[in-house]
């Protein structure tokens, strides 16, 4: 039950301290009996006085009116194939050597594949992608007719590029247009520990016995090292894939098994599995394991034998998501041909899932649900990842972005419908409110650099410029694009184009245009069809987003609308002439209609400015109902302190939740920016003294987030404000849970405990160690709280606790939090063990960057002392976790922290020294160095007004106290008189 909030009423405590310091002020005075009267009311005064000055300074009623970018290597056309050749199918067969009798053989594997190739031009140049490879046959015929045999000749080796994987080979005559060809190879290869490719994982069970699996990552271009292949996502083909293995494992594929049979080698089986949909190279998917398998006849869940009982809630929500998705789409999954669905939980996994066609993988932590132990959150995260790939057999899968360039094509509607289409089953998580502050405010932040790069970037070739494109601007701000085309065209036109689209590009690759193409068939003259090209190619081509000014008329009659792009930075490089053409919704103090989203008009890159009239005086205007536009709102003066007033009106004046949020990260960030001050910002925020929404609060920790790393150590007059600012969500919610909470209540609860607690609320922290004395039963949703302040507030004790269950626990969600909870530690014995955990294989590979970073996020006394860990083992680091370029992005994240000159210098005192080591992610280290000029300098101009503000908040409080003590005081002494 949700504790009683005492936000608007302390007079019993007040009371209290009245009567104590009273008391204590008496005992403090040896008087006469002849003049204790006089002296009792010196004490009254005194005891009033000082209880008033707290109440108004702590009670605070008043009402106030006022990375980096990276540098890419030139374009490289080498690192494309050429489009001479065509693949029409791959019957590939392996055979890998897990087990330790397998001596020097094992972790490799043996393969053998037979390419049907179609020339478009005749060449006597075959090129095709091999990497880590031992090539022993290498040959090619004519597909012969049935029952003829071929006349097989040699592939000559002409060359191969180890750094773009291309191998060229020639053949003894021009290959014919047309004509079908077979390519032949057998090759030996690696299974290595890198989570890529075709790669090694292991598991301890309950036997305490390590058991080795084999299993599968070819996004973006890794399948070239489990086969030779045209590794690019244009060359779709169909797969016929069979394993032999032994009998002691199982496998799976994309699709079901069409035959097991026995091997010539003793205790082997062959397995063969039914051919595949026509598809990309890094879609295929293959497992080698002891797994066991939750399924029915179509849909599996796979995961080890310990965590069977863990794979229930994901086989249910799945198998839901799957068919609304079906439905929504008005396409099947099964009628796509792929006839069954199987999700495999891999204990390393370089991503948080993958969409392979037939079998999706994911983390652990990411598919697999304990009822007792798992957090809300992470339910909803593991619903949200199912829809999130399960959307990838439709954009992705079945159409596909032609080249990385376009990755949002793919990425863009997974990500929409991780939220829209996982809303489509579990309908209590008011998903498309928390789409606003996950997606939309998160990604702003990156696109107002010069570290950005557009949605479609035809800049791509390399593998840094592969991975670049799988960046929040291809997930979130495709995801906001999108989301921005559905509310502009119409719900029921935008549904109605997806499945049009599908349709039509079935088991083809897609560019940009042909989504267009698709939209503006189905968009409403009504809903400025004329525009939807240029909306389309302002957003796709152009990098960043703008800020819309909307200027409202001293007699409140007309606004004028204009535009600039937004940046956070000044002089970093960025185009700041860029214009868009923006589709504008809006709603003022006399209609508040904040549930049409419906664009009021188009703004247009070219025009100067809009202006909207009204036949009535308004006093505010708010622009992009719920947000469902890309770009920031600023206003006059006048109309934010409008909205202010609104904002503490019942009911914060009828203005929605989510405009709520927007208003708030829009607010800290123009100050950010330098186009508001902060003294109106924090104005305006003074309403979240009333807040008890997750939406808005949310925005509000982020944004606070920022401000808090530039404080540094010095946070006093930040914390007192935290607590001010959170006192009525933190009564309201308390530690318990009620059953009427809703599931943003429950996320509230943990986001305001945290700052609460950090921040030095007594009770809060209290609170929280005397849940975590009683460890084996912390409720499990705010066990991230009670952990971390257990940490933070205690010692080796509290750390040992927590390690211990750590080492002991079998959920894979809790794992995760555990671990992530070592980093609240604040002594320096304690910050070094969790670093050497972190070096150590006791963590994951996948899981020691997030581990690391709550080792300097949590605690800002922690950055210098982690710093100096990770720059000092520099070297063990890049060895634990995997690459040079892993602790290059670990330095760069440490150093956006820094907040004083000497850290700068140890920065550039290391990058002297090492950058050599860092290869090309030396780039990484020297931007780190930029960043952290730019934040010294940032924090020069504009913090002092934050700590000004913080300063004199206080101080006015104390005066208006001071004010109305002598008041009081004064008509006391005339009654008494």
């Amino acid at each position: 039950m949700a504790i009683r909030s005492h936000g608007n009423n302390n007079t019993d405590h007040w009371q209290q301290t009245l009567v104590v310091e009273f008391r204590a002020t008496r005992r403090l005075n040896t008087y006469s009996n002849s003049s204790n009267l006089q002296n009792e009311m010196i004490a009254l005064r005194l005891a009033i006085l000082w209880a008033a000055c707290l109440s108004a300074v702590l009670a605070d009623t008043r009402q106030l009116q006022l990375q980096p970018p990276t540098t890419y290597a030139a374009e490289n056309w080498e690192y494309r194939l050429s489009e001479a050749i065509s693949p029409i199918n791959y019957n590939i067969t392996l055979r890998p050597y897990l087990l330790e009798s397998d001596g020097t053989k094992r972790f490799t594997f043996d393969g053998e594949v037979f390419i049907e190739i179609q020339p478009t031009v005749a060449t006597n140049v075959v090129s095709l992608h091999s990497k880590n490879l031992t090539h022993s046959v290498k040959e090619y015929w004519v597909k012969p007719a049935a029952g003829a045999n071929p006349t097989v000749q040699t592939l000559t080796l002409a060359s191969h590029n180890e750094e773009t994987d291309i191998m060229n080979l020639t053949t003894a005559a021009n290959l014919a247009v047309n004509q079908v060809y077979i390519l032949h190879f057998k090759y030996t290869g690696k299974m290595e520990d890198d989570m890529h490719g075709f790669y090694r994982s292991y598991y301890v069970n309950d036997n305490n016995e390590t058991k080795w699996l084999a299993s599968t990552q070819f996004q973006t271009h890794h399948a070239r090292r489990a086969f030779p292949s045209f590794d690019e996502p244009q060359f779709k083909a169909t797969f016929d894939v069979t394993i032999k293995r032994h009998r002691s494992f199982n496998t799976v594929s994309n699709t079901k098994i069409l035959n097991t049979y026995l091997s010539d080698e003793a205790d082997y089986f062959v397995d063969v599995f039914q051919k595949t949909p026509k598809m990309s190279t890094y879609l295929l998917a293959f497992i080698i394991s002891e797994f066991t398998i939750r399924k029915d006849d179509t849909f599996g869940v796979l995961a080890r034998p310990e965590f069977y009982q863990q794979t229930q809630y994901s086989f249910n929500v799945g198998r839901k998501i799957l068919t609304e998705m079906g439905n929504y789409l008005k396409k099947d999954y099964y009628s796509m041909g792929n006839d069954k669905m199987d999700m495999a939980a891999i204990p390393d996994f370089s991503s948080g899932a993958m969409e392979n066609w037939g079998l999706l993988t994911f983390r652990e932590r990411s598919l697999l649900v304990d009822e007792s132990a798992t957090t809300l959150s992470s339910r909803q995260s593991i619903a949200s990842l199912v829809s999130h790939e399960q959307a990838h057999m439709y954009f992705g899968d079945l159409v596909t972005c032609k080249w990385w360039s376009y990755t949002w094509l793919n990425e863009g509607f997974a990500r929409f419908f991780t939220y829209f289409g996982t809303a489509l089953v579990e309908t209590e998580w008011e998903l498309e409110k928390q789409f606003v502050v996950d997606q939309i405010q998160s990604v702003m932040a990156m696109d107002s650099t010069n570290a950005t790069n557009p949605l479609s970037d035809e800049n791509t070739y390399t593998p840094a410029h592969l991975s670049r494109m799988f960046n929040s601007i291809s997930y979130n701000k495709g995801a906001t694009f999108i989301r921005m085309i559905e509310h502009t065209m119409g719900t029921e036109n935008f549904q109605k184009s997806l499945q049009e689209y599908l349709v039509k590009y079935e088991y083809q690759s897609s560019v940009p245009e042909y989504l267009l193409a698709a939209w503006t068939a189905n968009w409403p003259a009504n809903r400025f069809n004329s525009s939807a090209e240029h909306i389309f190619y302002s957003f796709t081509t152009q990098v960043g987003y703008p800020l819309i000014n909307a200027k409202l008329s001293a007699d409140g009659k007309t606004v004028e609308f204009t535009q600039q792009r937004f940046l956070l930075k000044e002089n970093d490089g960025a185009d700041a002439k860029l214009k868009y053409t923006v589709p504008i919704t809006f709603t003022t103090s006399a209609q508040k209609d904040f549930n049409n989203t419906q664009p009021k008009f188009v703004l247009a890159d070219s025009a100067a400015s809009h202006t909207e009239t009204f036949t009535t005086e308004i006093s505010w205007i708010i622009a992009n109902i719920q947000e469902t536009g890309y770009y920031r709102v600023n206003y006059t003066e006048s109309n934010w302190h409008a909205i202010h007033k609104a904002l503490t009106e019942s009911n914060w004046g009828g203005i929605h939740e989510i405009n709520r949020a927007q208003i708030v990260d829009d607010l800290l960030n123009l100050a950010r920016a330098g186009h508001i001050e902060y003294s109106l910002t924090f104005a305006v925020l003074e309403y979240l003294e009333t807040e008890t929404n997750y939406i808005p609060w949310t925005s509000g920790f982020n944004g606070f987030n920022f401000l808090a790393i530039r404080l540094g150590n010095d946070t006093k007059d930040f914390s007192v404000y935290i607590r001010d600012l959170t006192t009525k969500a933190y009564n309201q919610l308390g530690f318990e849970e009620s059953k009427s909470d809703k599931a943003l209540d429950i996320y509230l609860r943990t986001k305001v405990l945290s700052w609460s607690c950090r921040y030095g609320n007594a009770d809060c922290i209290n609170r929280a160690k005397n849940y975590f004395n009683s460890l084996s039963s912390v409720p499990k949703n705010i066990r991230s709280v009670v952990y971390c302040v257990a940490l933070r507030e205690g010692g080796s004790t509290e750390f040992e606790a927590l390690y211990q269950k750590f080492k002991t626990e079998s959920v894979a969600t809790e794992e995760t939090l555990l671990q992530n909870s070592f980093g609240c530690v604040k002594e320096q014995s304690l910050i070094e063990r969790v670093f050497n955990l972190v070096l150590s294989n006791e963590i994951r590979r996948q899981d020691k960057a997030s581990v690391l970073s709550t080792l300097y996020t949590e605690n800002n006394e922690n950055v210098s002392p982690v710093f100096e860990l990770v720059t000092k083992h520099h070297e063990s680091l890049a060895d634990a976790m995997g690459s040079y370029s892993a602790v290059a992005t670990v330095i760069s994240n440490i150093a956006a922290r820094f907040t004083e000159d000497k850290q700068l210098s140890a920065l550039k005192t290391f990058n002297s020294a090492n950058s050599g080591k860092f290869g090309s992610s030396a780039s990484t280290l020297k931007s780190a160095e930029t960043t952290v000029e730019e934040n010294l300098k940032w924090s020069e101009a504009k913090l002092l007004h934050f700590r000004t503000y913080l300063s004199n908040r206080n101080g006015s409080a104390m005066i208006s106290a001071f004010s109305f003590i002598t008041l009081l005081l004064v008509s006391i002494t005339t009654l008494l008189n």
